[in-house]
């Protein structure tokens, strides 16, 4: 059994590799999955998607544009099995995030908080990220649905790229990146303030973690309000990331998605193009998206990393002068969170 937190044990890292490699190169009609009913996913259906998530760790619909409501989004997700939905800021009461570039007229949010000032909200080039990475340890964005409504004018090109891929290419140039990247004190997401009040503590834990079994990645690309820890190894390594996302990679995919396509996913990598909408008047780029703290669960044997002794986020210690966080129970079906700049 391969535990990613193991790094002596080379004989389970390479079967594991050799199996996720098996799949690759695939362009993106591998991942893609035809539904007849949004609202209502048949077990083959269903089963498909899984497949291609246990694979992948994210599946491409492909549903009839009509069906492309926060409903069907919504009914989608119940179907894979996501429930616990991480209500973020600008989301509405049921979690669901409108996604559209704000105009100074449409940018009315509660608690002095302008849409404008968040980058997935305009159409600016959105940076390499995993969703949710200054969320609190217990509060990690485990899963996430994003849907078409309609697509810019010219641009808004996503590229995916699976955790476990970026885990490979890491370990395969240095074990020690993942070591670096493993330590609990790795990635600092400082506190956001506004008018001296703090609407987010400070949030730290590794890059790569296991969440009940699986491998978790909590990353961000962006160069503000992120601290590294300083030391050569974390230097190194994200170097090495940066390598990684600026080449050209046969496993990566690219797509824009069109009215009725989404993607589910178990919190993969991606980024988005910046992109143009028709003139002042005219309807824009829409997309709605869902964030979980649940996953996909898939039950293809030999496909998934698992780890049940190795450290989780869920036992991280805080930067001094924050309050430690611990788990909590997880009746709580929404989680709010007030702050999102970047993905």
């Amino acid at each position: 059994m391969f535990d990613p937190m193991d790094l002596d044990d080379q004989d389970a890292y390479l079967r594991w590799r050799r199996l996720k490699l098996a799949h690759y190169p695939a362009g993106i009609e591998r991942i893609r999955i035809e539904i007849d009913d949004l609202h209502h996913p048949t077990a083959a259906e269903l089963d498909a998607i899984k497949t291609r998530v246990a694979r992948f760790n994210m599946a491409l619909i492909q549903a009839r544009p009509e069906d492309v409501c926060p409903a069907g989004v919504l009914a989608v997700g119940r179907a894979l099995g996501l429930q616990r939905t991480d209500a973020n800021l600008f989301a509405d009461t049921r979690a669901v995030s409108h996604i559209e570039a704000a105009t100074a007229t449409r940018d009315n949010a509660g608690g002095g908080a302008r849409r404008t000032d968040f980058i997935p909200y305009t159409n600016r080039p959105l940076s390499w990220h995993t969703d949710g990475y200054y969320n609190a340890p217990e509060d990690q964005v485990e899963a996430w649905t994003l849907f078409c409504v309609r697509p810019a004018h010219r641009g808004g090109v996503n590229a995916l790229l699976d955790p476990e891929i970026a885990y490979i290419r890491l370990r395969d140039d240095s074990p020690r990146h993942i070591e670096a990247l493993t330590h609990p004190r790795a990635l600092l997401i400082p506190a956001h303030t506004q008018a001296e009040e703090t609407l987010r503590p400070a949030r730290i834990g590794p890059v790569f973690s296991v969440r009940r079994g699986h491998l978790h990645m909590r990353y961000s690309a962006r160069g503000k309000h992120v601290v590294w820890r300083d030391n050569a190894a974390t230097a190194l390594a994200r170097k090495a990331l940066d390598q990684l996302f600026s080449s050209a990679d046969a496993f990566t995919f690219h797509h824009r998605l069109e009215p009725g396509e989404g993607i589910v996913s178990n919190n993969v990598l991606h980024n988005r193009s910046g992109f143009e909408d028709l003139p002042a008047g005219r309807s824009g780029r829409l997309l709605y998206r869902v964030r979980y703290r649940d996953r996909i669960e898939t039950k293809i044997a030999g496909e998934r990393p698992t780890s049940p002794g190795a450290p989780t986020m869920e036992h991280r210690t805080q930067p001094s002068g924050v309050q430690e966080e611990t788990s909590g129970p997880r009746g709580q079906v929404q989680i709010h969170h007030p702050i999102e700049r970047n993905g």
